[in-house]
Order: structure tokens, then C-alpha cells, then sequence
């Protein structure tokens, strides 16, 4: 993003039982952003202990840190935006532009440039937008990343233009390997995501879901795979 001040940015963390199991991923990814690492671990303590305070109710939380500065931390009840019975309906909408997104494709707290597509894809009759270029390649999801299966295969687009999801990180790096799933990272044409096999929509607080009507056996593994992960952070905690 243009100007001389780091912008602000913004991790909306998954609380499982009191514990975080992905905040080593959100942390990295405020690093990566321009966070210091003095100003990471008052976030690091400030984030567990609320976590701890809230376990028997929060289910999320929002963290909005300006680095080298100040930062907020905010527990909440509210479901994830991919909590949407049988799955979220997916609408693509045209982008004029690719967003202009901090350092490493860390996660701003300015969402406006989502939030429109999304509140088009709302009225569309949707849940999640699907960013799409003038050139009909896919950008990112509206509050998602976004996964095509081909031929058994994981293809997401490249981050940047797209946030380097915190879910996006833990499949690439934990869960499909675990599986034995090959992934690709690179350019996902809307024509291709519209013939895939199966299409996936993944988030740090909502994990892993197929699209409506595009689920299949590896949404079905990546999904419990994901929960999984969730209930192994609890149990130790």
C-alpha cells in the first residue's frame, strides 16, 4: 500500500476452547506486514490471555494492530462468514483493479476493497464473492480463499493479489501434505474454477467448506482435517 506510514492491519483469529491454535500463522503474517517483533509478542500475550477469559464464549478474535503502534484486541460470538448452511453460494463479481495490499500480502483492516463485491454478491442471491479480473482471472474470495480441485490436485491463486489466508498457509504447509495432496499455487482462470471437480473456500475462523453444490471427498478430508486440528489445540489447552 502507497504511502510513507505502515497501514494498519487486521487478524481475525479462531478460539477454540480458550486456546488459539493458529496464532504462530497470524503472528507471522503481522510480521511479515511490518509488525516489530516487541510490538508481536505484547499481541502474543494480550490475544492468549483474552482468549482465556473469554473461553466459554468467544469464538473469534479480532485482533487490529498498527505497527509500531497501538493495537486492539476484540473477543466475539459471531459465526464465520463460511457458516452458511449446505455452503456458501459463490458469485463472481468483476474487479477493475488488483487490491494494493501491505507487505507479503498481509491482511489489511481497510476491507473496502472486498466488502463491495461482497455486498454485490449478497444481493446476487449469494455468500461469497469471487474477485474476478477484467482478463477472467480469479483474485481472491470475499472473506475466503479460494481452491479449485482438477484431477485431484489443490490449485489456489498466488498471494499476492491475494491475502496470504492464515488457513491458506496451514493447508499448504500442514494439511495437504499430511494428506497426501498435491497443491499448486498459481493464476486460477474463473472458467477453470467453474469446471473443477470440486471448489473449496477456506478461512482462519470458518476452516475448511465446499462451495454449494461443489463438495466433494477432498473438501470432506481438508474439512476434518482442519476440525481436527481445532480439537487437538483445545484438548491441549
Amino acid at each position: 500500500m502507497s504511502g510513507s506510514r505502515s497501514p494498519v492491519l487486521r487478524e481475525t483469529i479462531r478460539v477454540a476452547r480458550g486456546t488459539l491454535p493458529l496464532l504462530a500463522y497470524h503472528l507471522e503474517r503481522l510480521a511479515e506486514g511490518g509488525v516489530p517483533a516487541a510490538q508481536l509478542a505484547e499481541v502474543r500475550e494480550a490475544a492468549a490471555l483474552e482468549a482465556a477469559r473469554e473461553r466459554a464464549g468467544a469464538y473469534k478474535l479480532q485482533v487490529t494492530v498498527e505497527p509500531g503502534g497501538g493495537f486492539r484486541v476484540v473477543a466475539s460470538a459471531e459465526p464465520s462468514s463460511l457458516d452458511v448452511p449446505g455452503g456458501p453460494a459463490i458469485v463472481p463479481v468483476a474487479v477493475a483493479a488488483l487490491p494494493q495490499l501491505p507487505p507479503r500480502a498481509a491482511k489489511p483492516a481497510d476491507r473496502s476493497y472486498w466488502d463491495g463485491p461482497q455486498r454485490l454478491a449478497h444481493l446476487r442471491g449469494g455468500q461469497q464473492a469471487v474477485l474476478v479480473t477484467a482478463d477472467g482471472d480469479v483474485v481472491d474470495g470475499g472473506t475466503a480463499t479460494v481452491w479449485a480441485v482438477e484431477d485431484g490436485v489443490l490449485v489456489t491463486p498466488p498471494a499476492p493479489p491475494a491475502v496470504a489466508g492464515v488457513a491458506r498457509r496451514a493447508i499448504l504447509r500442514e494439511l495437504a501434505p499430511a494428506l497426501g495432496l498435491q497443491t499448486e499455487v498459481r493464476p486460477l482462470p474463473l472458467d477453470e474454477l467453474e469446471a473443477a471437480d470440486e471448489v473449496l473456500l477456506s478461512n482462519a475462523v470458518g476452516g475448511v467448506v465446499a462451495a454449494a453444490g461443489r463438495g466433494g471427498p477432498i473438501a470432506d478430508r481438508l474439512r476434518d482435517a482442519f476440525g481436527a486440528r481445532l480439537e487437538a489445540a483445545g484438548d491441549a489447552g
